[in-house]
């Protein structure tokens, strides 16, 4: 359980800084980009002003509002082109930019016509369009070493943000046991507690159911020694039943604690054991059952499940209702299911069925004499044998358990 805990804490701890760190990653990633197309868009909104050159020195001073500067015009690199109706370029001014290949600058500017957009990025060029008289006037900054400022820094970012969320990881690790400390010490205070106390409660328990019967031979039956003789054993019955969860509950079987098991004649004694108590009471039991099918397991705690789900079952079938359980294998996994009719079943109290000492009717536990831990040690033995237990109830009212190993 506690295994399983650490890595639940270990999880949410990793997904929330991650989550965390991604998101300012993302963050300033967006902001940075943001800031550079804005200042690029300045840069070219200003040769546009100017008819495509940038005014004289001393101008960007006079505007502290501003995000350009007097050394923006020496450190800009950039082209203007005029374009007609027919994409054709009628002038341009090369002067700002060294161009190794004219050709590619054409095809950028086809590629820019071809788009809707007023302004953006084609590679890592921004540009901008406006109609002049002289035709469609293009101006294209290059924003290279800024973007590649840019990545590079979010690089950096990034493999710092990796770095940390691996050394966080590796700190959880050896740190969580410390964490989690406390609550094993306490887990294995309870369980001494309950099984210290059932030892010392067993010596007083069958003294009374004891004396009970010697006063019965002596004084003959009387309705008070029938009550105290069936509620000690109701007590050692329950004592009894805390004792062995709280041994079920120290882990998982080990290899060497599992032998192979035919698992089709526990659940057919099962349902033979059963059926007396069952038509007794009005109901039928319905069975179909796969022929040797095999588990690796301890048999007495397999015993016990199919026993636990049987038992219930009959206690909480309507009367005149049918008790269906199925077992069979499908793939390389073995399914048992064990479904009876219970109509007026509160479906919010579903979810707590496994919870220990959780009794839904009180006037139907009053009446089968059930303690509200017979669903807890089944799911504790299915979770030993590294199963799954599960609990449903249909539209039609019908309670279904399944258990998958």
């Amino acid at each position: 359980m506690f295994k399983k805990l650490k890595r639940r804490f270990i999880t949410l701890a990793m997904i929330s800084m991650a989550v965390t760190l991604i998101a300012s990653f993302t963050a300033v990633n967006f902001s940075l980009r943001t800031k550079l197309a804005n200042r690029a868009d300045e840069i070219i909104a200003e040769l546009y002003i100017n008819g495509g050159s940038f005014p004289a020195i001393g101008r960007f001073d006079t505007l502290p509002e501003s995000g350009l500067l007097d050394e923006t015009p020496f450190k800009t690199r950039y082209y203007v082109a005029y374009v007609n109706q027919d994409s054709t370029i009628i002038g341009a001014d090369y002067s700002h930019i060294a161009i190794n290949n004219i050709e590619g600058v054409r095809k950028q500017i086809l590629q820019i016509m071809s788009s809707d957009k007023q302004n953006g990025y084609t590679a890592n060029y921004r540009y901008g369009r406006f109609d002049s008289e002289l035709g469609e006037m293009i101006i294209v900054v290059d924003c290279t070493t800024d973007l590649q400022i840019v990545d590079n820094l979010l690089k950096i970012t990034l493999i710092t943000i990796t770095s940390c969320i691996a050394v966080v990881f590796i700190i959880l690790q050896l740190m969580s046991k410390y964490v989690l400390r406390p609550f094993e010490e306490n887990r294995d205070k309870q369980r001494r507690f309950i099984t210290d106390a059932g030892h010392e409660l067993k010596t007083p328990i069958a003294i009374i159911q004891s004396n009970a019967e010697v006063l019965e031979m002596t004084e003959g039956e009387n309705k008070w020694l029938t009550n105290i003789k069936n509620q000690t054993a109701r007590m050692n019955t329950l004592v009894r039943g805390l004792t062995e969860l709280s041994k079920m509950s120290e882990g998982t079987l080990s290899e060497k604690e599992k032998q192979r098991i035919l698992f089709s004649d526990i659940v057919t004694d099962s349902v033979d054991s059963f059926k007396v108590l069952a038509n007794a009471k009005g109901i039928d039991i319905s069975a179909n059952i796969m022929p040797n099918i095999y588990i690796d397991g301890d048999l007495e705690g397999i015993v016990r499940l199919v026993g636990i789900l049987t038992d219930n079952a009959v206690k909480y079938t309507d009367n005149g209702g049918v008790i269906n359980i199925s077992l069979y294998r499908k793939s390389k996994r073995v399914y048992l299911k064990v479904t009876n009719p219970c109509a007026g079943l509160d479906r919010t109290s579903i979810p707590k069925f496994f919870d220990r000492f959780y009794r839904s009717d009180d006037s139907r536990n009053s009446d089968t004499g059930g303690y509200g831990i017979g669903l807890s040690m089944a799911q504790m033995i299915v979770h030993n044998h590294k199963g799954k237990l599960t609990v449903d109830y249909t539209a039609d009212e019908i309670i279904v358990f399944s258990v998958e190993f």
